[in-house]
């Protein structure tokens, strides 16, 4: 929803979501190592797949440049052990994460 509203900033819609993505994602940052849980009351759950995804909508709002660091830092390295670690679109999500390129709408014409 992030990346989705950042097509369309004056929107209601967008400023909505945006305002509630935003508000429940820092309640599922995990400050050390660095990466969002799966749920707020589930903070131990991680998934790359979905770390990568929220990173891409924080990007494309131009947010927490800290935490996104620290979140590609955190998944550089770590691994699952299960199918997502195997999983090619988990390692394209990754990729886009790092080089989100034409995904992101310019700043100029995003404001």
């Amino acid at each position: 929803m992030l990346w989705m509203s950042h097509f369309f900033p004056t929107e209601e819609w967008a400023r909505v979501q945006r305002r509630r993505a935003l508000r429940v994602l820092d309640e599922m940052w995990v400050d050390s190592p660095g990466y969002f849980c799966r749920e707020p009351n589930l903070r131990s759950v991680k998934f790359a797949f979905t770390n990568y995804g929220v990173s891409i909508g924080l990007q494309a709002l131009n947010m927490w440049p800290e935490r996104l660091r620290q979140l590609n830092e955190f998944f550089s390295h770590y691994r699952s052990g299960d199918e997502y670690d195997r999983s090619a679109i988990t390692h394209v999500m990754g990729c886009a994460s790092l080089f989100p390129g034409d995904l992101i709408q310019p700043q100029s014409e995003n404001n």
